[in-house]
């Protein structure tokens, strides 16, 4: 399933692509072009169709997903995917740009996650890096356009600089690669933009030892071939093509080593990310909770936290379950992020639009206000959350844990470092304390016996 995200300049960018198109039996097309209530839908659809590539449909609601077709979500709907279906809905009043890329993005990810493809095109703002990381970390592959190939590059720059794009491309690159996918092939677009042998690893060592000294972050146990995506990401944001050139950069441009390392970091995160894996986490915390003496303390703690969606997740989740059991105790929940500024929002508690479509609207209304510049998190919820600018490697709060949530930020870091992070977990959690991790990650042989694992699917485990 290919996602096609694209605003200003979206129409000359995709009459270039799909001539180049080619059926191969495999993968289906839905675009989310940025247009006016009266963007005249049909007349896009049929310039679209002037070339020799895929046939362009004007999307419906329901309509099944055929492979070798591309749809087009008509203005004034956003448009998702559900089991091999277009489902076309009324945007949220607070949106200002339609289709969104967020939107149907997120819904690729969710539906076909390995076999989900985002491609964010030419575009003013910011629509479709969220959508992007939501594909990334499903297992998914993203594409941007070169910003210096695009009409306006705004948005393959941002979704560039989320550190959560696998590839940045040309129009005739995107084609090409496309077109060369079969199932054995697949995995192609998601390798580094160079080849190993041409990487001087000189380079990374370098970069790295400049961050570590500048910022004291050390970037070593993270694993190559993430920091060398970003790396390669952040040159191309830049039209830099050695990483001689871009040393020199380095060199010259002292505020570039906060850049990379803010980029190194990948600060993402997102309210109720896989909805499913927090209904079963909501199960066991329940149980957990119920078993704790009166004013007691149920301490929760959430490393590599990034921005903060997550730690006010659970917030809500631990205040609704406390309210549901009418019991007198503390919940205390602690983030922990190396990234100063994603702890300096997650401290604001304040977050854009998109949270309409990630928080269920009496959630919305109950733990929420609205703010100038969006939502803003209510007492009910701030007054339990801490936050914390620190490496969880080298500090843990004081109290030991009944939960600890970590969730995708293993896959970042190598098999050692992953072993040593969770020992410490391990030894930092309550008797029979939770541990939560993301869906692509695992325990290692190693490690596995320390926990019993509650639920496969969803990765939760407790202490033995």
């Amino acid at each position: 399933m290919i996602g096609l995200g694209a605003s200003a300049g979206g129409l000359e960018t995709l009459m270039a692509l799909i001539p180049q198109l080619k059926a191969n039996g495999q993968m289906s097309y839905l675009i989310a072009q940025h247009m006016a209530h009266d963007g005249h839908s049909d007349l896009m659809a049929r310039l679209l169709n002037r070339g020799n590539g895929l046939s362009v449909f004007l999307a419906e609601d329901k309509q099944k997903l055929l492979p070798d077709h591309i749809y087009l979500i008509p203005a004034g709907k956003d448009g998702t995917v559900q089991s091999g279906h277009i489902k076309l809905s009324d945007p949220p009043l607070q949106n200002r740009s339609t289709p969104s890329v967020n939107a149907l993005f997120e819904s690729i990810a969710n539906a076909y996650q390995k076999s989900a493809i985002g491609i964010v095109l030419s575009g003013t703002g910011s629509d479709g890096t969220v959508g992007a990381g939501a594909i990334k970390l499903n297992g998914g592959v993203t594409i941007a356009q070169r910003p210096s190939s695009a009409v306006f590059n705004g948005m393959p720059t941002s979704a560039i600089e989320s550190g959560m794009v696998d590839s940045i491309l040309t129009i005739a690159e995107i084609a090409s690669a496309l077109n060369k996918i079969v199932p054995s092939q697949r995995a192609f677009l998601a390798t580094d933009p160079v080849t190993k042998n041409d990487q001087p690893n000189s380079a990374l060592t370098t970069i790295i030892d400049r961050i570590n000294a500048v910022t004291g972050i050390d970037f070593s146990g993270y694993k190559e071939e993430t920091l060398w995506r970003r790396l390669d990401s952040r040159m191309g944001s830049l039209g830099i093509e050695s990483y001689e050139d871009y040393l020199t950069h380095l060199t010259q441009n002292p505020s570039e080593v906060i850049r990379i390392q803010q980029l190194f970091l990948v600060s993402f995160s997102s309210f109720f990310r896989d909805v499913s894996s927090f209904e079963c986490l909501k199960t066991s915390l329940r149980q957990k909770i119920r078993a704790k003496l009166p004013k007691e303390t149920f301490t929760i703690l959430v490393p590599a936290c990034a921005s903060g969606e997550e730690v006010y997740t659970i917030a809500i989740i631990a205040s609704e379950i406390k309210t549901e059991l009418r019991l007198n105790l503390t919940i205390k929940i602690i983030g922990i992020d190396l990234n100063p500024s994603a702890i300096e929002q997650a401290n604001s508690g304040i977050y854009g639009s998109k949270i309409l479509n990630d928080v269920e609207s009496d959630l919305l209304h109950q733990y929420f206000n609205q703010h100038d510049e969006g939502f803003m998190v209510n007492e009910t919820i701030s007054n339990i959350c801490e936050f914390h600018v620190a490496d969880i490697f080298s500090y843990l709060p004081n109290e030991r844990a009944d939960l600890i949530s970590c969730r995708n930020f293993l896959i970042y870091l190598k098999c050692p470092e992953q072993d040593e992070l969770i020992r410490k977990f391990h030894a930092h959690l309550d008797a029979h304390g939770l541990l939560f991790i993301g869906q692509s990650e695992m325990l290692s042989p190693r490690i596995s016996i320390l926990f019993h694992q509650i639920d496969t699917a969803h990765n939760l485990f407790t202490k033995n």
